[in-house]
């Protein structure tokens, strides 16, 4: 009788002892999710759009490709990409390579308004909560002049954010329509190649001794028939400068 009640007794003290060790492992297990809760709720991200100092006014703005433009009663809008490698990336159904910078350039009453660029480097957007960060994507506004635009860079990321499919491009159907056929045909057709073309032929260059220039009247004597190669070069070097201060203007 004694040896069953001692039985008895050592397994509700092992029973006991076990139900203790897991209550214990519960009740750790639960402290430890609580902190890493705490931990993450108590962290501070920085504030949406504290990055857009990272964000530079793109200089080579104009080497761009402009593949989508938009009329809205009296605004115009021109939006560039950097590069085709950009474009190949969206028509691939890749994500965008880093370094990636998309410009709208927009016009108002045919007047410059604006210029807002969102620029992608790898690393970018860490330090913003996850739920609001943008991918890798930081933005800026720029005026017509070019300086930084004092302006809540912050709403930019909340007019992307629904684009999250689309790596937060607003424009992702025009680029995957873009056709690259268009920059090779572009690149094909330079300028050298009209100018070339030309007929010359039939011209007549002369050249003026310098210190004749400013006389008004000119000896004859002074004036050299430049012909050959000399002629073609002085030609070419001529129209396109006529070109170029066409093109700036």
């Amino acid at each position: 009788m004694k040896k069953h009640l001692f039985y008895s007794l050592s397994l509700l003290l092992a029973l006991t002892l076990t139900a203790c060790s897991n209550n214990d492992n519960e009740t750790l297990e639960t402290s430890i999710q609580n902190q890493e809760e705490t931990s993450q709720q108590n962290q501070e991200y920085a504030e949406l759009g504290s990055g857009a100092h990272l964000v530079k006014f793109p200089e080579d703005l104009e080497e761009g490709i402009v593949f989508a433009t938009y009329d809205r009663g009296d605004i115009h809008e021109d939006i560039y990409v950097n590069s085709k490698e950009a474009i190949e990336a969206a028509q691939n159904g890749e994500e965008f390579p880093s370094d990636t910078v998309i410009t709208l350039v927009g016009y108002k009453d045919g007047e410059l308004d604006q210029y807002l660029v969102m620029e992608k480097r790898t690393g970018w957007g860490s330090q913003y909560s996850p739920e609001e960060r943008n991918g890798e994507w930081e933005y800026q506004a720029f005026t017509p002049d070019r300086k930084v635009r004092e302006d809540n860079i912050g709403r930019c990321f909340t007019c992307h954010a629904n684009q999250e499919r689309d790596d937060y491009i607003n424009s992702m159907d025009q680029m995957k329509e873009f056709d690259l056929g268009e920059i090779s045909q572009s690149k094909n057709s330079s300028t050298e190649a009209p100018i070339a073309a030309m007929p010359t032929e039939d011209w007549k260059i002369s050249k003026i001794s310098a210190h004749m220039i400013d006389s008004e009247v000119i000896n004859k004597e002074a004036i050299n028939v430049v012909d050959g190669q000399e002629k073609s070069k002085v030609i070419q070097d001529v129209l396109m400068k006529m070109f170029l201060q066409q093109f700036e203007s």
